[in-house]
């Protein structure tokens, strides 16, 4: 009963039992995901699908591959995890992202809209349009995420510890909740014993600038060791260094996006841990194999005392601003940390589920179970279960929603569309696409019309720098064309500003772009029933668009034509 009043909402009934079950499970200790009999094999070995707890769980460890890595975001804060925990890792061998970075491939952190200004990229459509505009890339941040054990001697627990040393592993997604969990034993070589490890992290749903990793050990023996909170500096890629330091027990690092002086993230990150744990022994630690050689890696340790079968348990509260949405990035991301700190890993693991709950409801979703709740014997039936929650989350988790708006003051939290990864990637150099408007956003604008605004917000933002990509037209086939004062042009991609670059011509390329823009915007319009907001901001966009296509048409013969252009990048599309 406790519990109940605690959340405040009655038991039965959904969501509410549902968070009710969510967080008595989450808000004590030991658990590492607990399974229904609903639990089907997919179609991979070693991972399974539990229907009644949407629990998506793999006991295969893949070490240095981006395919198993796990993302946790939430719209603002974004991160990629290694497959044996909540680390920083680099692929291994080492891989490089594809088209147009081509850099190394790493788990990524960062926060939406942390654009940097570059000259020009690795790969690009069309080189020779850098000399009239520079492109814009997503920056990383400090990986924020990493606790480590460290036992001494060269003994530790991080992304590339020796697979044979660790058994009964198990990581799995509660897509319910809004956690990833991993769960294994790990016995190090030599007589140090064996130690029972449960990692929890979630990106806080409402509070988005705060997010928690939460690590239990329970030793089989006598010994001492030291927990490092690590922020690795090798994930803030295409940035420049401001600062790292010590403030009231915290750590923190910030740094600034390539070419952006006016912009500034930082990350902040506080520890707090049971009995065995001694907080007053913290102190800064370097120089260990587990933390890049970066100026904005910083790592602070305390010293931990085991004893067998005692749990030790470490919690870790992080706080992450930049400029773009907040004047004062450092006071917000100090005051996310110590707010979630103060508050407790079971109020905030409580805030973040119902937050879940609130924005992704059991009806939200497709279900493909019989009457008794039971999924068919089929395997494409199994996938489809699995891919209509996981699909939805995986976008959801990229948006920001009405509640944690009004929580963060109406700051511009949700404004940035959703890049081709997400916020967990740099892939496609963390642009946006028409992937956005043509792909995510009719099948999320149908169920989740609020959270889907997020695209058609970033096409409003850049839409005063689409009108004025028109003036543009001498860098291509159409200099001689005479456009319509009121037309706008969107480049294929986007980052910070919207202007046409290399990677992103607005000339002689996938015009439909536009198109996909448009048909967007009706799409808001039409399942939020916003005429409103239709009429203010988005059917300029739309006449805008309209009056681009009236213009690049030409007559050939009884007909009206596009010329000198890309078509869609894919056989599976219709013909335009």
């Amino acid at each position: 009963m406790p519990l109940l009043v605690y959340l405040g909402v009655p038991v039965s009934g959904a969501p509410n039992g549902r968070v009710i079950r969510s967080v008595q499970k989450y808000a004590g200790s030991g658990y590492a995901g607990n399974f229904s009999k609903n639990v089907y094999q997919t179609g991979f070995d070693g991972v399974t699908w539990d229907e009644d707890n949407w629990l998506l769980s793999t006991t295969n460890l893949e070490q240095g591959r981006f395919q198993s890595r796990g993302s946790v975001a939430n719209g603002y804060l974004g991160i990629n995890v290694a497959s044996a925990g909540p680390f920083f890792e680099i692929d291994s061998p080492e891989d490089t992202n594809g088209w147009p970075l081509f850099s190394t491939r790493l788990s990524f952190a960062t926060i939406s809209g942390f654009f940097d200004s570059q000259p020009n990229t690795n790969g690009t459509n069309f080189p020779w349009l850098s000399q009239y505009g520079g492109d814009s890339v997503i920056s990383g941040v400090p990986h924020w995420s990493g606790l480590i054990l460290d036992l001494g001697n060269d003994t530790y627990l991080d992304a590339k510890v020796d697979n044979k040393t660790i058994s009964n592993f198990r990581s799995t997604y509660d897509f319910k909740a809004g956690i990833l969990i991993w769960s294994y034993t790990w016995t190090p070589q030599g007589d140090k014993g064996s130690y029972q490890i449960t990692y929890r992290l979630f990106a806080n749903k409402l509070y988005v600038n705060q997010a928690v990793v939460d690590m239990e050990i329970v030793p089989s023996t006598v010994s001492e060791a030291t927990i490092v909170n690590v922020m690795d500096g090798a994930s803030a890629v295409r940035t420049d260094f401001v600062e790292t330091g010590e403030d009231n027990g915290a750590i923190f690092s910030a740094v600034r996006p390539n070419g952006i002086a006016n912009v500034t993230a930082y990350i902040y990150a506080n520890i707090t841990g049971s009995p065995n744990v001694d907080l007053s022994s913290r102190k800064i630690v370097s120089n260990k194999p587990y933390i890049h050689a970066n100026d904005s890696s910083i790592a602070q340790g305390v010293n931990v005392k085991f004893q067998p079968g005692e749990t030790v348990r470490i919690t870790k509260f992080v706080g992450g601003a930049s400029t773009d949405a907040f004047s004062d990035p450092k006071k917000t991301a100090k005051e996310a940390a110590s707010t979630a700190m103060k508050k407790g890993y079971a109020k905030s693991v409580r805030s973040h589920i119902m937050e879940w709950a609130s924005v992704m409801p059991e009806h939200s979703v497709d279900h493909y179970a019989l009457p008794n709740g039971t999924l068919p014997a089929d395997p494409n039936i199994i996938d489809d279960a699995v891919i209509a929650v996981a699909n939805t989350y995986y976008l959801l988790q990229n948006t920001v929603g009405k509640n944690a708006i009004k929580v963060a003051s109406g700051a511009p939290v949700n404004v940035d569309s959703i890049s081709v990864g997400g916020l967990t990637s740099e892939s496609y150099a963390g642009q946006v696409f028409w992937d956005a408007d043509v792909w995510m956003q009719p099948g999320l604008v149908a169920s989740h019309p609020e959270a889907a605004q997020r695209f058609t917000n970033f096409r409003v933002a850049q839409y005063e720098q689409a009108q004025a990509n028109i003036q543009t037209k001498f860098s291509g086939s159409k200099n001689q064309t005479v456009f319509s004062p009121s037309a706008a042009i969107y480049p294929w991609t986007s980052g910070r500003y919207g202007n046409c670059t290399a990677t992103g011509p607005c000339w002689d390329y996938q015009y439909h772009l536009n198109g996909d823009i448009g048909l967007s915007l009706i799409n808001q319009w039409v399942a939020s029933g916003n005429t409103q907001l239709f009429k203010e901001k988005h059917f300029p966009i739309y006449d805008s668009i309209a009056n681009l296509y009236a213009d690049l048409v030409v007559r050939n013969g009884s007909y009206w034509t596009l010329t000198n252009m890309t078509d869609p990048v894919s056989k599976y599309l219709p013909t335009i």
